[in-house]
């Protein structure tokens, strides 16, 4: 009987293996449409979980604003008249002032990225004394337009396999000369079903005309997730 050496058949299989993967088709991309404003992120996320966020915000120059930085606490509940839907509220605290927003009924995207583009606008608008309703349909067409490509990254100390998003919204805009250097303001998103409530970050850098350094840079970043007492009890009050 032919004996095949035990290191040949591991080699061959290893190959074959290869081989197999290299020839399996490409998980096509979704659409920037579908990654932001389509997919049912929060369905997954059980009533009663909080998803924390931090946010931080960083001017060089006081002509363009504060420096700072905040946690936001996304907390998730089921929709009143659906408990297959959620409704979500915010927690921001800076420092040791706190604020709200929403709340925002939702069964697609996450909520959480609505908070930081809505103060993308403002401070665009603040800074070159434009229309906010101009700049916030411009993030919106581009939102759904974006380009998407495979990412990988670390979240709760492990790899995971997303999305990353990524525009420059007002790079050819017809009145980007009015915005100076924000209209070279670049967005990316990293998305994963892995993560909780399916975005784990957004990062915004607006570079200095030069392009040496960012005059202001913000980020907001999954850092894990919280369970209400209730929720741990089973649903009763402690």
């Amino acid at each position: 009987m032919l004996r095949v050496p035990a290191r040949f058949t591991a080699g061959f299989s290893a190959g074959v293996l290869a081989l197999a993967l290299a020839a399996m088709p490409a998980v096509a991309a979704p659409s920037a449409k579908a990654l932001f404003f389509d997919a049912p992120y929060l369905s997954s996320v059980a009533p009663g979980t909080t998803l924390n966020y931090t946010y931080k915000h960083m001017a060089s120059e006081e002509r363009l604003g504060q420096s700072f930085d905040e946690t936001m606490a996304m907390d998730v509940e089921a929709a009143p008249e659906d408990a297959a839907g959620r409704v979500v509220d915010v927690a921001i605290t800076r420092g040791t002032q706190e604020s709200e927003a929403g709340p925002f009924p939702t069964m697609n995207g996450n909520p959480i990225a609505l908070v930081l583009l809505e103060r993308e606008v403002r401070e665009m608008a603040q800074l070159t004394k434009g229309s906010p309703f101009y700049l916030r349909n411009r993030l919106r067409e581009h939102l759904a337009s974006g380009k998407v490509e495979p990412a990988s990254f670390e979240y709760d100390g492990k790899k995971v396999e997303g999305w990353r998003m990524t525009m420059v919204p007002f790079a050819d805009d017809p009145n980007k000369d009015k915005l100076a250097e924000l209209a070279g303001r670049h967005y990316e998103f990293l998305f994963s079903d892995a993560v909780p409530g399916g975005l784990y970050s957004i990062n915004v850098v607006t570079p200095k005309a030069d392009g040496a350094g960012n005059i202001i840079e913000t980020s907001l970043t999954l850092t894990g997730t919280t369970v209400s007492a209730a929720k741990q009890a089973g649903g009763k009050a402690p």
